[in-house]
């Protein structure tokens, strides 16, 4: 579908597209031993001098004309992952959503999230400024921080707690927020990736009876999501807010790990355009 010289969005997976989950859509499974989570795991990834991509073919998709490289610059990696936990999610107009965690990906969930027009969006996020800057941008969206959130949640929904939580921020106190805000019979997705195993406390947690969906991401949304942004029902350029040229990126590289100057997302813009991911 793609020919040199086209403009395209590179998938963070690899995937064969025609093992039993591929087939399917799961492409984060793929069985392929090149497959799935390969790239910057199995084998070198994007930020490596030289990258070898295995079923590339498989993972392009072509850029409309009318989307700038900066309109699509996050869609394959973070905003795939808003938009697969939206999808698996189940939300409907007449409930609460509550995501915790309003980093880039946080963020790309909640632009996801407002396709489905739920009744209410509640954004925790314990970061003055990017709790401020969800403010700014989606008015709409109520925002608490974590030490208030389960008091928020219930003030502002209509059923002891929320009816689907996304959990994003990826921290032990968060992963218990995210079922302890939960009413009973709610949605628990898990989008964050955690660096220890989680505990499940089950005797606690006991009567929610409570429906977790566990990533990671299935990035085989692309196209759709790129025909979104051409429609003008998706915009992550707010989030791009510091620009570097290569020459500089080491520069962009500890503004970045340090979270500094209000950074959400950096670009690495040259001939080219690229970003530094989380």
């Amino acid at each position: 579908s793609v020919e040199p010289g086209d403009r395209v969005t590179v998938n963070v997976e690899t995937f064969c597209g025609e093992c039993f989950f591929c087939r399917r859509g799961y492409v984060n499974n793929c069985t392929d031993p090149n497959g799935g989570w390969a790239l910057g795991c199995r084998i070198d990834g994007g930020q490596a001098e030289y990258v070898r991509v295995p079923y590339a073919d498989r993972g392009l998709n072509p850029i409309p004309d009318t989307v700038s490289d900066e309109q699509a610059l996050l869609v394959g990696d973070v905003l795939a992952t808003g938009f697969w936990a939206a999808r698996i999610s189940e939300i409907s107009e007449e409930d609460t959503v509550l995501i915790i965690g309003a980093g880039p990906t946080g963020i790309c969930t909640l632009l996801c999230v407002l396709l489905k027009k739920p009744r209410r969006i509640i954004v925790c996020e314990k970061s003055p400024e990017r709790a401020r800057f969800v403010r700014q941008r989606y008015p709409e969206v109520l925002v608490t921080d974590s030490e208030n959130c389960k008091e928020f949640v219930l003030r502002n929904s209509d059923h002891g707690g929320a009816d689907v939580v996304l959990e994003v921020a990826g921290s032990e106190d968060t992963f218990r927020l995210a079922w302890d805000c939960a009413r009973p019979n709610a949605i628990v997705t898990i989008v964050a990736l955690y660096d220890k195993p989680q505990l499940l406390p089950l005797p606690d947690m006991y009567g929610k009876n409570l429906t977790f969906k566990t990533g990671g991401v299935d990035g085989c949304d692309c196209a759709e999501i790129l025909n979104l942004i051409e429609e003008g029902k998706i915009d992550t350029t707010p989030l791009i807010t510091h620009k570097f040229p290569l020459n500089e990126i080491e520069e962009a590289y500890r503004i970045f790990e340090n979270r500094l100057d209000g950074v959400i997302k950096v670009a690495i813009m040259e001939d080219k355009i690229g970003e530094i991911s989380d």
